[in-house]
């Protein structure tokens, strides 16, 4: 460990100006490494710090966002390197799990058998995107060791519209501070990290940055807006992956998986959301038939479905599927379960099978601290809370709690009404990744969903990419995969799952602009 850290502060002392800090900012860690990923050897330089966000008219700092980022070192094309920002979701998780599981060039991985001292191992990640493209992890502010500069700046980041301009500009930063202009530019998100990246791309549009690609990981896909019917009606399928991964289809739907998703899409685009659509006219026995139908799709007791609304849901599917067992279904990966609660008032995510042990946070400081040489005593805070000083609230200090679920911040409502006849900016229309999509005939949009996710209705995703106009959907590839939210933690995924991003990466960068 000693090495690591005298080796990581001479690199730093070694590449200069780049490490240091501006203006009385804390400098940024570098350190340069070397892995052999598929037989070929990368080598490359890792920075970890944090980049101050500026009031464009004062100079004044208000958040600092940290980050991690790996660039190849001499890379052998004189092309530039594309080059990607990756953030989790919540709102309110930092980039550990994307980082130190997903698609950094080094991972976490549980100890092989479970013990109260037992340590992640850290190993080469053989499924790492910087194979393909340099990499830049993200920690919106409020999470990580992300912070607002002072309390009363912390309104201006949590809300959509906010938390978009400040990553859009962080972006920009990073790209000034370290000449990355020339690169390709790619945006990922995961869960929340979706409707960030998509108001992201608006943002960096509207200040004349171009934006190859973005890559939506476990949530709707932000280019249409579906009717309550549609919504419910695509769920179906989803629902179904559930009750096959537990054995609670009856003979021969629960026989293979993909026939019995192939007849739950069928049912779901037809029959069922032609009901929903019917409303109140439906009849009675139109209503007993529907019924049983969906118990028969959902492992559900018919007498526990709605017959007025005909509306199973994913959390009564987590709540009722094992009930019998004793047991709940999680809503992040549908094969994980967990015992039932009988006090459990409300769905708390704290206590969500599908949430634990995904990461070893210990593992994440001393990779921080010993392999990359980045010190600090903060929080490296994630959605649940657990800093400093205690939580007085269900769910701790989780950004849920915190966030601005209304239009933005409260200065929206003094700004004035949008003269007519003027185009709104990408961020101001109700979907704003689809509005940069028309805006930019070259921006491309990958979208990918795990069948065992609760959340992100696959089925729901490929049909709105269906029915887009020609000129976006050739730009529109959604994939599926047998992983829950988190797709990269099921090791065969993660591994077809990287191929397909760089393979698309390599198509989306086209011709340099």
């Amino acid at each position: 460990m000693f090495r690591t850290v005298v080796r990581a502060a001479l690199v730093a002392l070694a590449l200069g100006p780049v490490a240091g800090a501006q203006d009385g900012e804390e400098p940024i860690a570098a350190s340069r490494h070397t892995v052999v990923v598929g037989g070929a050897t990368l080598r490359y330089t890792a920075r970890a710090g944090r980049l101050a966000l500026r009031h464009n008219e004062t100079g004044e700092a208000r958040g600092q966002v940290f980050f991690v980022s790996y660039h190849l070192d001499a890379p052998s094309s004189r092309t530039p390197r594309p080059l990607t920002f990756v953030w989790n979701g919540g709102p309110g998780s930092n980039a550990a799990l994307v980082h130190l599981v997903g698609f950094g060039p080094k991972r976490l991985v549980p100890p092989a058998i479970a013990a109260p001292d037992a340590r992640w191992a850290l190993e080469v990640n053989p499924d790492t995107w910087l194979v393909g493209t340099d990499l830049v992890f993200v920690d919106p502010i409020g999470t990580g060791y992300s912070r607002a500069t002072r309390a009363e700046f912390a309104k201006d980041f949590y809300s959509d519209r906010g938390d978009a301009e400040s990553i859009a500009e962080f972006i920009r930063v990073y790209r000034t501070r370290f000449d990355a202009h020339d690169a390709p530019l790619f945006l990922a998100g995961e869960s929340y990290g979706v409707t960030r990246a998509a108001g992201v791309t608006a943002v960096l549009q509207s200040r004349g940055i171009a934006v190859r690609g973005t890559i939506l990981i476990g949530l709707a896909l932000p280019l249409a807006t579906l009717s309550d019917a549609q919504r419910q009606a695509f769920s179906l399928p989803t629902l179904t992956v559930a009750a096959f991964a537990h054995r609670k289809l009856p003979a021969p739907l629960g026989t293979d998986l993909e026939s019995s998703l192939r007849e739950a899409e069928r049912f779901a685009a037809g029959p069922y959301l032609r009901a929903l659509e019917q409303g109140s006219a439906l009849g009675d026995a139109e209503r007993d038939n529907l019924t049983r139908e969906l118990a028969r799709f959902t492992g559900l007791d018919a007498s526990r479905i709605d017959r007025r609304a005909l509306n199973p849901s994913r959390m009564q599917v987590g709540n009722e599927l094992l009930r019998r067992e004793a047991r709940v279904v999680g809503q992040y990966d549908s094969r994980l379960t967990g015992p039932l609660d009988t006090t459990q008032a409300m769905y708390d995510p704290t206590r969500d099978p599908s949430l634990a042990s995904l990461l070893d946070p210990v593992g994440v400081l001393r990779y921080l601290r010993n392999e990359l040489g980045y010190h600090s005593d903060l929080q490296y805070q994630g959605p649940f809370g657990g800093g400093y000083p205690g939580a007085t609230t269900f769910r701790g200090d989780w950004m849920s709690l915190k966030w601005d679920w209304g239009r933005g911040t409260a200065r929206d409502s003094l700004r004035p009404p949008w003269p007519p006849g003027v185009p709104r900016l990408a961020i101001d229309t109700p979907l704003p990744l689809r509005t940069a999509m028309e805006r930019d005939s070259t921006l491309r949009v990958l979208s990918a969903c795990g069948i065992y996710d609760l959340v992100c209705d696959y089925y729901g995703n490929e049909w709105t990419a269906g029915q887009l106009p020609a000129a976006l959907k050739q730009r529109v590839t959604v994939k599926r995969y047998g992983g829950g939210h988190a797709l990269y933690t099921d090791p065969g995924v993660h591994a077809a799952f990287s191929r397909d991003v760089l393979s698309w990466m390599h198509a989306a960068q086209g011709p340099r602009r």
